[in-house]
C-alpha cells in the first residue's frame, strides 16, 4: 500500500521543527527594539477608577425590628457587591446624637457623629448611614459623606409590610447612587439616544385606551385567582430556630386592619434573645403564675416548719403532764404544790391545736401550689404553641417575600412566578 508524503514520519518531523523555530524567533524583533525613553510623548494621565471604594458604617436602623433588619442586610449586600466595605455598628443615629450631646441632628451634629465614629474604631470610615424603617408608613434612608461633610443620599420611603419589591431594589439603588458620586455615569451615546427615542410610543386613541384596559381586566380575571403566592406550611423548631427569630429589643406589636376596617392589635410573640430558648417564649402571664406558685410553695414550707416547731412544744407539754403523776379522775390527786392536772392538760391541748392549725394551713397551701403549678404548665404550653404559630407565619412571610409574580401578555394571558433560592 502506498503512503502519502505528508504522512511519513520524516515529513512530520521536518514540519514540527519549522513550526518550533518560527514560534521561538517571532518575538526577537520586539526584544531587540530599544526601550522607550523617559519623558517621551506618552501621556501621564491616571486611569479612571472602574469600581467604587470606601468604608461605610451602617448604624442600627430604627423602626420595626424585623423590617429594619431585613432592609439593613439587603443594603449591606448591595454595597459590598458595588465594591464598598460595609460594616454594621451597634448605635442608632439617636444614640450617636445623644452621645455627642446634640439637641438637633443638624450639619454640625453630623460632623460630631462622624468624628465620634472614626475615633472609636480602627477602620477609617468614609461614609455612614442610618434609616427609619417602620412596619408600615413613611421611612427614610440617609447616607452621609464624611469628607464632603454633606448628605449624598436622602431617600423617602413608603414602606408596607406586604411590599416584596421595595426591599429588593432599595439596596441596589442606594449602592448605585453612592458609587456615582465617585464614578459619574457615562453619557448616552448617539446610538443609545436613538434607541431611547424609539421607546416613546405615540399617544393612544380613546379606542386603544379602552381596549388596553379591557385586556388588562381580562388578564387579571384569568390569572388573579389561578395563581396565589404560597410558600407552603413552614416547620418551626422553637429551639433550633430561636437565634434566627428572637428579638433583641422590646416587643413590636403591630396594628392589623381587618376586612371590615376594624384595626386590631397583633401581639409580637417573638422570644427575647437574652432569656434563651426556655424562658424566652414566656408571656407576662406565665411570670405572674410562676410568682404565685413560688409564693404558695414558700408559704407552704413556712407553715409546715411552724407546725413541726409546735409539735416539739406539744411533746414537751405532754411529757410534763405524764411526769407530774397527777390524775384527772381522782380529786385527791388533781393538784400538787399549786400545779393542777387541768392546767397541764390545757397546755397539751393548746399545743396540739396549734400543730393542727398550722398543718391545715400548710395543706391548703400545698393544694394551691399544686393547682398553680398545673396552671403554670398549661400557660407555658399555650404560650409556646402561640409562639410556634406566630413564628410559622413569620417564616411563611419570609419565604413568600422571595416569590415574584407578574402578568404575562401574549397569545395566551397568564401569570409568571419565580423563586429566589
Amino acid at each position: 500500500m502506498t503512503r502519502s508524503i505528508a504522512q511519513t514520519p520524516f515529513t512530520r518531523r521536518i514540519v514540527g521543527a519549522c513550526l518550533t523555530l518560527g514560534l521561538v524567533t517571532a518575538p526577537l524583533p520586539v526584544f531587540a527594539a530599544p526601550p522607550a525613553e523617559e519623558g517621551g510623548d506618552a501621556p501621564a494621565t491616571e486611569a479612571a477608577p472602574t469600581t467604587a471604594t470606601g468604608n461605610v458604617a451602617i448604624l442600627k436602623f430604627t423602626g420595626d425590628d424585623y423590617q429594619a433588619g431585613m432592609y439593613r442586610d439587603r443594603i449591606q449586600a448591595s454595597l459590598e457587591a458595588q465594591g464598598f466595605t460595609a460594616k454594621f455598628i451597634k448605635p442608632t443615629i439617636a444614640e450617636a446624637q445623644s452621645k455627642n450631646k446634640c439637641r438637633t441632628l443638624d450639619d454640625a451634629c453630623l460632623e460630631k457623629v462622624a468624628a465620634y465614629l472614626n475615633k472609636n474604631t480602627a477602620t477609617a470610615y468614609d461614609y455612614f448611614m442610618w434609616a427609619e424603617v417602620p412596619a408600615t408608613g413613611s421611612g427614610t434612608v440617609v447616607v452621609y459623606d464624611i469628607k464632603k461633610k454633606a448628605k449624598i443620599v436622602d431617600l423617602d420611603l413608603a414602606v408596607s409590610y406586604n411590599d416584596i419589591i421595595l426591599i429588593e431594589v432599595i439596596g441596589a439603588a442606594i449602592a448605585r447612587r453612592l458609587a456615582e458620586t465617585q464614578i459619574p455615569p457615562e453619557p448616552a451615546t448617539e446610538a443609545e439616544k436613538e434607541i431611547l427615542a424609539t421607546l416613546d410610543q405615540p399617544k393612544e386613541t380613546p379606542e386603544e385606551i379602552a381596549q388596553r384596559k379591557a385586556d388588562l381586566e381580562k388578564a387579571a380575571d384569568e390569572a388573579g385567582d389561578s395563581i396565589v403566592p404560597d410558600a407552603g406550611e413552614q416547620s418551626v423548631d422553637l429551639r433550633a430556630d430561636f437565634k434566627d427569630l428572637c428579638r433583641t429589643g422590646p416587643r413590636e406589636d403591630r396594628e392589623v386592619e381587618g376586612d371590615d376596617g376594624e384595626i386590631n392589635k397583633e401581639r409580637d410573640l417573638r422570644p427575647a434573645c437574652k432569656r434563651g430558648p426556655v424562658f424566652g417564649y414566656w408571656q407576662p402571664r406565665a411570670w405572674v403564675a410562676l410568682t404565685l406558685t413560688l409564693g404558695s410553695a414558700a408559704g407552704m414550707g413556712v407553715m409546715y416548719g411552724l407546725a413541726a416547731a409546735a409539735r416539739s412544744d406539744w411533746r414537751a407539754a405532754k411529757d410534763n403532764l405524764e411526769a407530774s403523776g397527777l390524775s384527772g379522775t381522782d380529786p385527791n390527786n388533781a393538784c400538787d404544790g399549786g400545779v393542777c392536772y387541768a392546767d397541764l392538760a390545757g397546755e397539751v391541748s393548746n399545743a396540739s391545736s396549734q400543730v393542727r392549725r398550722r398543718a391545715i394551713v400548710g395543706d391548703v397551701l400545698l393544694g394551691s401550689t399544686v393547682l398553680l403549678a398545673g396552671v403554670l404548665a398549661i400557660i407555658i404550653y399555650q404560650d409556646r404553641q402561640a409562639a410556634k404559630n406566630f413564628l410559622k407565619e413569620e417564616k411563611e412571610m419570609r419565604a413568600v417575600s422571595n416569590l415574584r409574580l407578574g402578568p404575562v401578555f401574549g397569545e395566551t394571558n397568564g401569570a409568571a412566578l419565580s423563586f429566589e433560592f
